[in-house]
């Protein structure tokens, strides 16, 4: 069902933002002594609040095998492959006239 939704979509997103400054690992607390750490601070991972998409036939970046989210709401058809999801976690996008919001 995926693979087809990913043929079939009109379009397939394209990241263009990046992730945030490189951050350091940040001493939060201790708990016992032990330190307790973070990856990133709040709000390092930043949304795409204005994706862009290429036709699914110029989609050469996405392989077939690829796991994308694929969306359907009426003529309108979207992919979101995960690979690119993974460096951004939301999508804030509009579809079928309404805001949707894309998690990974």
């Amino acid at each position: 069902m995926i693979k087809r939704i990913a043929r079939a979509a009109a379009v397939v997103f394209v990241a263009l933002a990046g992730l945030g400054a490189a951050q350091r690992w940040v001493e939060q607390v201790t708990i016992d002594g032990d330190p307790v750490l973070r990856g990133l601070p709040k709000d390092a991972i930043p949304a795409i609040d204005r994706p862009r998409f290429v036709p699914a036939t110029q989609a050469t970046f996405v392989a077939d095998e690829e796991p994308v989210i694929g969306l359907v709401a009426g003529d309108d058809a979207r992919a979101y492959p995960t690979w690119l999801l993974n460096a951004h976690e939301i999508v804030n996008d509009h579809m079928g006239g309404r805001a949707i919001a894309v998690t990974w």
